[in-house]
């Protein structure tokens, strides 16, 4: 891969990943119920999904997955369901979601854990970003394109978004802010709650949809 064809890489992933969707209410969702650390791991693995697309797309694995109207509908299905716990649950924290988040201090490991699998989960059940990788790999990846190329898009895919989400959760956990976020716990649960369990309404309607 040639220096011209990697920027061309980097400025499309990084458009992908500013995109608002999903994956963007949840790590926001996550950093301000849960807590910075819970917020960071989740774009971490938010960014091992999409580096794992990358490359299952780079290698001619995931046409295959979007070729098969199946595996697409079970893709989907997970996700949205995925998308509805994680909502339920903001909604259930109330006012206790910074105090929860400070108590994770004492017992981080599992916690932090299943941050990082959330963020993984929440991009690996979405087909839509094979369908996206498809469309903009056509123009990158060419049939004498190697594994070191494979390796060099995924790596890449990854840290940006990784880079992007991460970012994202330190710039709303920021000591400027925390203060205002914290008096408002209860709101901020309530709305990020209710964001996340209307997308996954939304994407389940839309699966019932293709299945009728």
């Amino acid at each position: 891969m040639d220096i011209d064809a990697w920027f061309k890489l980097v400025a499309i992933c990084f458009l992908g990943a500013i995109t608002p969707g999903p994956s963007l209410a949840l790590v926001v969702s996550n950093a301000m119920v849960r807590g910075r650390s819970y917020g960071v791991v989740t774009g971490v693995g938010h960014g091992v999904g999409i580096g794992l697309w990358a490359v299952m797309t780079a290698a001619g694995i995931a046409k295959i997955m979007v070729d098969n109207s199946s595996t697409m509908l079970a893709l989907q299905t997970l996700g949205a369901c995925l998308i509805g716990y994680i909502g339920f649950r903001t909604l259930t924290v109330g006012d206790g979601a910074f105090v929860q988040k400070k108590h994770l201090e004492h017992n981080e490991a599992q916690p932090l854990f299943r941050g990082v699998s959330e963020g993984f989960l929440i991009s690996l059940f979405n087909p839509k970003i094979a369908l996206f990788f498809l469309a903009i790999f056509s123009h990158i990846v060419s049939s004498e394109s190697d594994r070191s190329e494979i390796a060099v898009m995924g790596v890449t895919a990854a840290i940006i978004d990784a880079l992007w989400y991460a970012g994202v959760a330190l710039m709303l956990t920021g000591s400027e802010i925390i203060g205002i976020l914290e008096n408002r716990a209860k709101v901020i649960s309530m709305i990020s709650g209710g964001f996340l369990t209307l997308i996954a309404i939304y994407l389940l309607v839309g699966v019932v949809q293709r299945v009728l």
